[in-house]
């Protein structure tokens, strides 16, 4: 296997997208997000003598701060199928040569494969981490189904209010210019307060706008009355339609427009010929319990893995984890990881 790497952005994305287990958090644009938030990004790419892709990984590296080290990060990869130990020794080799020149303390890893695949991560040496990025219990739906089956897939009540958002005139916009990200940025803002969850500050998600695929993000904004009630925003890439970032503001609860949103994404990522609709996470009771409602598989990846490089400071590392985690926080541009 003849490994190089790729520093075009169009080659990148289309050598990328010939492997059946590339993922949006694979394509360049992710990469470019990653790196206005202080990551750098190194796109590694092996083919094989046919000049065909065989395994490829984008290497995101982040410096730990007022240290010569860093930790190495391939967001839901290395795009390699799971079992090919050959491949991911050779992929691996590779990726010691950035681990050396960066100092880093570990590789960590999180592949969108089902848990119970058979894979060589175990054999490679890399260990399952309690250490998340990426979540590993999420919901799925198979858009290889008729619509008319995930339909009817469907608790009652989720129909039923599918069809009341329709009789009450909501409309749902798919915003391709960015003139509503404040507005999306406020109704996230306001559900996160609902939900208890954290936000990276508005820049964050302008960059993810303005530095990924236009072509493969879909950024939906339901509006009731003139007014915008919800919005959904979506990362595409290879066989799988992703949801980054979903909400509904507070006065907008009531119009359940949020519910005809979903379904208009899930038949959007059909028509465009995604095969896995990913609702990214059971975040907690409630926003599970809403996902739930549209009928599909709980699933759960195989989990995040650690190569250790250096087991002294990483050690260190997983016992200092909360400061460790603050440090990395305060070092980025204008955003936490």
């Amino acid at each position: 296997m003849r490994i190089r790497q790729i520093t075009d952005s169009s080659e990148w994305d289309t050598t990328l997208l010939s492997h059946p287990q590339a993922h949006p958090l694979q394509t360049w644009g992710w990469g470019e997000v990653k790196k206005a938030a202080g990551w750098k990004a190194v796109r590694l790419a092996g083919f094989n003598d046919n000049n065909t892709l065989h395994a490829a990984a984008q290497l995101l590296i982040r410096s730990v701060p007022h240290t010569p080290f860093s930790m190495l990060y391939i967001p839901r990869g290395p795009v390699i199928q799971p079992d090919d130990r050959e491949g991911m020794a050779e992929l691996l080799e590779h990726i010691k040569i950035y681990a050396k020149n960066f100092g880093a303390i570990f590789l960590k890893t999180d592949p969108a494969w089902p848990a119970g695949t058979a894979h060589t991560l175990e054999d490679m040496r890399f260990h399952l981490s309690r250490e998340t990025i990426q979540v590993s219990e999420t919901y799925t739906i198979d858009l290889t189904k008729s619509a008319e089956d995930i339909l009817a897939g469907m608790r009652s009540k989720t129909r039923q209010y599918i069809r009341k958002a329709e009789r009450e005139g909501a409309e749902i916009i798919r915003d391709q210019t960015g003139t509503m990200l404040d507005t999306v940025y406020e109704i996230y803002a306001q559900t996160s307060r609902r939900a208890k969850f954290g936000l990276h500050p508005a820049q964050y998600y302008k960059d993810i706008f303005r530095l990924y695929n236009p072509s493969n993000q879909y950024l939906y904004i339901a509006s009731v009355n003139g007014q915008p009630a919800a919005f959904l925003w979506m990362a595409c890439a290879g066989k799988f339609a992703v949801e980054l970032y979903g909400g509904v503001s507070d006065s907008g609860q009531e119009y359940k427009s949020n519910f005809l949103l979903k379904w208009r994404a899930i038949q959007d990522m059909q028509a465009a010929g995604y095969t896995v609709y990913d609702l990214n996470g059971r975040v907690n009771e409630g926003i599970s319990q809403f996902k739930e409602g549209f009928g599909p598989d709980a699933t759960e990846w195989v989990g995040s893995y650690d190569l250790v490089y250096n087991s002294l400071l990483y050690q260190g590392w997983t016992r200092t984890l909360p400061f460790a985690k603050r440090i990395l926080a305060k070092s980025d541009t204008h955003s936490g990881e």
